[in-house]
């Protein structure tokens, strides 16, 4: 016990926690990197820091991670991962309240985890899925299953003639969109954002039902 006491004593003083020892190098390097982002954001963000955080001369990063692009898409992907779980942890099994969930979902990450989310939808990454090819391919997993859901409620007679990539395109064209004015801050306060969100979103979805309203 006292020689464990001890080691965890020692990696204190080096600066460095207990399970830090099992991580491998470039896992050292991205963690470092993502708290570095998480507390200042992009510009935040400096391969020399990140170096100097880990123990390693800069030119070392470049055997895990080639350049700054590298880690910006180790981010963004692990932002896209926290997204797709938020995404695949709604359980409403009617298409259109699943659609109003995931809108509501958007939002609850945009307050909840601004750097998550910043990480999924904003940074510079050149490795960023792209409008149409990507979605139409399939690599975005949240946006098939949207598509999926807009065929499902297509079926049952509920929604219009528009092609699923438009309905999507919309939708999230609107919520990344109200995200980035309150992101901005264009509102007076999150509750009046929240409120027009809700609004806005149930609006565009509401737009492409069957017989509704123009």
């Amino acid at each position: 016990m006292h020689k464990n006491l001890g080691i965890s004593f020692l990696l204190r003083q080096a600066g460095k926690g207990v399970y830090d020892v099992y991580m491998t190098t470039s896992q050292r390097i991205f963690q470092t990197a993502k708290a570095q982002f998480e507390s200042g954001g992009l510009a935040g963000l400096s391969l020399r820091s990140v170096a100097r955080t880990v123990g390693v001369t800069p030119m070392a990063i470049y055997r895990h991670y080639p350049g700054k692009d590298a880690l910006l898409e180790a981010l963004m992907r692990d932002g896209l991962a926290v997204w797709e779980n938020r995404v695949g942890a709604i359980t409403a099994r009617d298409p259109l309240e699943w659609l109003e969930e995931l809108c509501d979902e958007f939002l609850a990450f945009a307050l909840t985890d601004p750097r998550g989310y910043e990480a999924a939808f904003l940074l510079p990454a050149s490795g960023a899925r792209r409008y149409p090819e990507d979605f139409a391919a399939g690599r975005s997993p949240v946006m098939s299953m949207v598509y999926k859901r807009i065929e499902q409620a297509r079926a049952a007679g509920r929604i219009g003639e528009a092609p699923a990539a438009e309905i999507g395109l919309a939708v999230a064209a609107l919520a990344q969109g109200l995200v980035s004015l309150y992101r901005a801050d264009r509102f007076s306060g999150e509750s009046q954002f929240r409120a027009a969100y809700l609004t806005a979103t149930r609006h565009c979805l509401r737009s492409f039902l069957k017989n509704s309203p123009p």
